[in-house]
């Protein structure tokens, strides 16, 4: 399928990234840096800036999922368009987030730091959701909706965007479990059946103990469902729906490192929000008696 999403070319090129081949790699990256005049460039330019032939460059574009260099070129093109349109009106989720790293760079106070990271997040919101397929998510929200179960893993840094997941799943009606330690997640992933669903958050999507309990799921027959930041990973290969949302720029080892889980937390919040639209009245009665809980906790 031809990205059609502003920003969804170099987030397939991020995302894709850690899956293709070194010399792949090295066309990438070049790919990424020169998106902006990437027009202006022959496939034996970009093959020469790479170190790499000129095969390579057919090829990495082929492993990327395009028909070759000439479709991502023109495509590279239109979103560098985009985005130059995007950054003179001013308009929130420009896909030129260069200005705002710097600007990040430059800030001299914590308040200043704090201010730009909010700018850096408004300015990437286009590149976080431009992978995002609209049947996965529906396919998704139908699932967790109208499973007999649902169990939400996730490890390390995920594990507490997994506790969220399942509470706010809870209190909007539809009951889910989010097991702590990663041997009750494996444990529970085996005792899945068909009708039940396995909700997995991993950036990475390369967890090992995520990976785990998902091939468990897997074998058990259970429904699959992975929250990751990158399209091609050992979870995505396992999952059967993958909802994939990243920041602009991520690269693996930012992935590893840095570990920014803010797409993967709006992610939630909005399927939350979905399979509550799905569930109808009975998420209103839930919400109404999780209400009623929260109100009789609060401090005068």
């Amino acid at each position: 399928m031809t990205p059609s999403r502003p920003g969804e070319v170099a987030a397939t090129i991020r995302s894709l990234l850690p899956s293709l081949l070194p010399t792949e790699q090295a066309v990438a990256q070049v790919l990424l840096a020169r998106s902006a005049e990437i027009v202006e460039l022959s496939s034996q330019q970009v093959a020469e800036l790479a170190g790499a032939s000129r095969a390579t460059v057919v090829r990495t574009c082929q492993s990327l999922g395009f028909s070759g260099y000439q479709q991502l070129r023109v495509l590279l093109a239109r979103d560098a368009a985009f985005a130059a349109t995007a950054h003179d009106g001013g308009a929130p989720g420009s896909a030129d987030a260069a200005p705002v790293r710097a600007a990040a760079g430059a800030a001299r106070t914590p308040s200043g730091i704090v201010e730009d990271t909010f700018r850096q997040v408004a300015a990437g919101v286009v590149g976080m959701m431009a992978l995002l397929d609209g049947d996965q998510v529906a396919s998704a929200v139908e699932a967790i909706a109208t499973a007999r179960r649902v169990v939400v893993v996730g490890s390390g840094l995920s594990a507490s965007l997994a506790l969220d997941a399942a509470a706010r799943l809870t209190s909007a009606g539809r009951a889910a479990e989010a097991p702590i330690d990663v041997i009750s997640q494996q444990i529970t992933a085996r005792l899945l059946a068909p009708e039940d669903v396995l909700l997995v958050i991993s950036g990475s999507g390369s967890n090992a103990s995520s990976l785990r309990s998902a091939d468990a799921a897997v074998a058990a027959g259970a429904t699959v469902i992975a929250v990751t930041a990158f399209a091609r990973s050992p979870l995505t290969q396992l999952a059967g729906t993958n909802l994939v949302v990243t920041m602009p720029d991520l690269t693996f080892r930012d992935e590893i490192t840095l570990a920014s889980r803010l797409p993967q937390a709006i992610l939630v919040e909005g399927l939350v929000a979905a399979v509550t639209a799905r569930l109808g009245e009975a998420a209103t009665r839930a919400k109404a008696l999780a209400l009623d809980a929260i109100s009789d906790n609060l401090a005068e």
